[in-house]
């Protein structure tokens, strides 16, 4: 076999043509050509008789290492476009084919609006878009929203969330926005972020042409280098709280030289192990990235910093930044510095300036008659005329050109001194928190760190994940791969793989797990603790025993035995009542009716035992089971959240209410067959876990056979 040649460089086109001409090769003698690392790998044809050059040879190893790092590149470069398409295609299509009422219960649409002008912040025009009736949607902080009169689809004006109450939703546009969207009967629709994908993509490209220790922690997460071991630094804690895990967790994530992963699964502190672990990067004087793949995971991190006394600042949209932290914001920073007042009589000049320049004619195209600037100017100076254009409109023209001039020269040195304040504040910050996306922005371009910290590791892509990972000399991840994955539109297998769990997978001796829980019952805990912990966590004393009868709250009189206080975990078993499950017609999701009336029943009961809304949470797997809960709420005028399972990830409540909605003779449990959704959703409860649903067609499922059993055995099993 021909041995393949190795030049500097990326050559294409005609800098390859005179390559191969060098060395007395042809285009057609190509059977292929690899890009990575600054070099272009070319395979000749086995027919090519002339042989490479020794030099040219590359070694086995780098030969390996290209022909990886661009398949990888390559691979999710499409993989990312795949998803953007799909997440773009997918909002159309349910905008087009669900109604607007439909589409507000399932959380994506807030209609009936009416907006008001708040003025500007961080030179954002805000709009406050407000109804009587209380605003219940998934549309949240930082995301991106179509705002329409009429058919949202006929609509161009995109903004940014600023803040959600119960009655109004504040958006962010980056121009004035027009007079229609101050009127009444206004809709707002969750859309598509696209900058994110850009970015992930740049990043990847960046990523194949990687020099130094970018390249090597690269070549590391391909399994192309070795990661060294981690060895454990004692420290002493800022938190005395912490438990023996959580410390033995960070020891090692301080001495680990290229990556460590922190497994945290539900209730186990995870945040509050990485924010010592912050404070103890912060204290050997190294310079963090903190990041994670929403803004609200990034303002919690924030949220607990933040009194620490340590020199933190917030990348990122002002405008997606919680308003109680937006202080911490590069822009509020920004603003507060004392040479940007000095700044702002900058800009203001500029406008008078401009507002002097516009006092002359401008050279457009048809009043110059397509003569340059130069041109125009020459003229002048010369005293002469030409193509029937007057000497004063000339002259006026030249004068224009030079304020203009001068114009630019005075907006290039304010923006160059802005950047200046914007860079300063980055180097003089001990941390540096922002979103995965973020990580890429202009303003941390040119920014290097010590450590990465990254959390939700299990719940973002790979290219997400590997933004932060290219800017900092190393990388602790935190997340629980037991857990749900990242939420893939376009279903590509490829992109629900995390590099934490594969990292965790290949480099078990990397890591490290929380043991101790602070959230739930132990009888909650113990089934998700057998199954998918390998019986490894411990509840805390401090919620070991907790149970709703510690609240205080009132014996239930209509659901003495189901809402029982004192106890747990409770199954209602729906197998002998007429509980089926059922499809809209134009919906592939289910519902089932009289599980849906028995949620509102229970939750409302919970409410009269002395309860607050804020406290009970509904969770079902099917988008269709959520509708049909919301309306019986609504019609039962009560307020409590409800989501999918996936929707649910990361929060906890006092009660949850499972629905599980397939009731059928098959047996057939469509997307409940996955683990991790089951995980996710015993372990939201603290103190009383309520499941319903229809026994023997879960039993059909070994999973599920295993919980229905554990639920007789260990909880209260009652037939509905």
């Amino acid at each position: 076999m021909t041995p393949p040649i190795l030049l500097p460089g990326i050559l294409k086109e005609k800098e390859l043509t005179l390559a191969l001409r060098r060395l007395k090769l042809k285009s057609s003698d190509i059977k292929s050509i690899h890009y990575a690392d600054n070099a272009t790998l070319i395979f000749l044809k086995k027919r090519v008789k002339n042989k490479p050059k020794k030099e040219l040879i590359p070694p086995r190893s780098l030969e390996a290492e290209i022909l990886r790092a661009e398949e990888f590149v390559e691979t999710y470069r499409y993989l990312i476009e795949r998803e953007r398409t799909a997440e773009i295609e997918a909002q159309i299509r349910e905008i087009k084919t669900l109604s607007a009422t439909e589409r507000e219960l399932f959380g994506r649409a807030i209609l009936g609006l009416r907006g008001r002008y708040m003025g500007e912040q961080f030179y954002f025009h805000l709009v406050r878009f407000s109804r009587d009736k209380r605003i219940e949607t998934e549309i949240a902080n930082g995301d991106i929203v179509l705002v329409s009169y009429g058919d949202p689809l006929s609509s161009d004006l995109t903004g940014t969330v600023y803040e959600t109450k119960p009655h109004y939703i504040t958006v962010a546009f980056e121009n004035a926005p027009p007079k229609w969207a101050l009127r009444d009967n206004i809709r707002i629709d969750l859309y598509i972020n696209d900058i994110t994908f850009k970015r992930m993509e740049e990043n990847l490209l960046d990523l194949l042409h990687a020099t130094g220790r970018t390249r090597e922690l690269r070549n590391i997460i391909l399994g192309l280098q070795k990661p060294a071991p981690a060895e454990a630094i004692p420290f002493t804690p800022k938190d005395n709280r912490l438990n023996p895990a959580q410390k033995e967790a960070i020891s090692k994530a301080l001495g680990s030289k290229d990556l460590f992963l922190i497994h945290g699964p539900p209730g186990t502190g995870k945040t509050s192990t990485l924010i010592e672990l912050i404070c103890q990067e912060q204290r050997q004087g190294h310079k963090i990235l903190a990041t994670a793949d929403s803004n609200t995971a990034v303002d919690n991190m924030l949220a607990r910093l933040a009194p620490l006394g340590i020199n933190i600042v917030r990348i990122g949209h002002p405008v997606r930044i919680a308003e109680a932290l937006q202080k911490y914001s590069i822009h509020f920073l920004y603003e507060q510095h004392i040479e940007t007042v000095l700044l702002k009589e900058g800009w203001q000049e500029v406008k008078e300036m401009a507002a002097q320049r516009d006092l002359h004619a401008k050279p457009t195209q048809a009043r110059s008659r397509g003569m340059s600037h130069d041109r125009i100017l020459s003229l002048v100076h010369k005293g002469k005329t030409q193509r029937g254009i007057s000497k004063e409109t000339l002259q006026s023209m030249a004068s224009w050109i030079r304020m203009n001039e001068k114009i630019d020269r005075k907006v290039q040195a304010l923006q160059s001194k802005e950047a200046e304040i914007y860079d300063r504040i980055i180097r003089e910050a001990d941390v540096v928190l922002a979103t995965n996306s973020m990580a890429r922005s202009d303003m941390l371009l040119s920014h290097r760190f010590d450590v990465a910290i990254i959390d939700e590791g299990s719940q973002q892509m790979i290219p997400s994940t590997l933004i932060p990972v290219t800017k900092a000399d190393r990388f602790v991840i935190a997340g629980d791969h037991k857990q749900l994955p990242p939420t893939v539109v376009s279903n590509e297998r490829l992109l629900k793989e995390t590099l934490f769990e594969s990292l965790i997978e290949h480099h078990p001796n990397l890591s490290s797990m929380l043991t101790i829980q602070y959230r739930m019952h132990e009888k909650i805990m113990a089934f998700s603790n057998m199954h998918f912990y390998e019986g490894r966590l411990i509840a805390d004393a401090s919620v070991k025993n907790h149970t709703l009868a510690d609240l205080g709250v009132e014996t239930s009189t209509a659901y003495p035995q189901i809402l029982d206080p004192k106890r747990p975990l409770t199954f209602v078993d729906m197998s002998n009542t007429d509980a089926a499950e059922a499809q809209t017609q134009r919906s592939t999701s289910y519902y089932n009716e009289v599980e849906a009336r028995l949620c509102v029943d229970l939750a409302k009961e919970l409410l009269e035992m002395g309860l607050e809304s804020t406290q009970i949470g509904i969770i079902t797997p099917y988008a269709a089971q959520i509708m049909t809960i919301k309306k019986l709420l609504e019609k039962a005028e009560i307020t409590v959240e409800t989501k999918t399972v996936d929707g649910f990830q990361g929060q906890e409540k006092e009660v949850i209410l499972i629905s599980f909605v397939r009731a059928n003779d098959k047996g057939e449990i469509g997307f409940l067959k996955d683990p991790r959704r089951l995980n996710v959703a015993l372990t939201r409860a603290r103190r009383k876990l309520i499941c319903i649903g229809h026994a023997k067609t879960l039993r059909h499922d070994a999973l599920f056979a295993d919980f229905l059993k554990f639920m007789e055995d260990e909880g209260d099993f009652i037939a509905g």
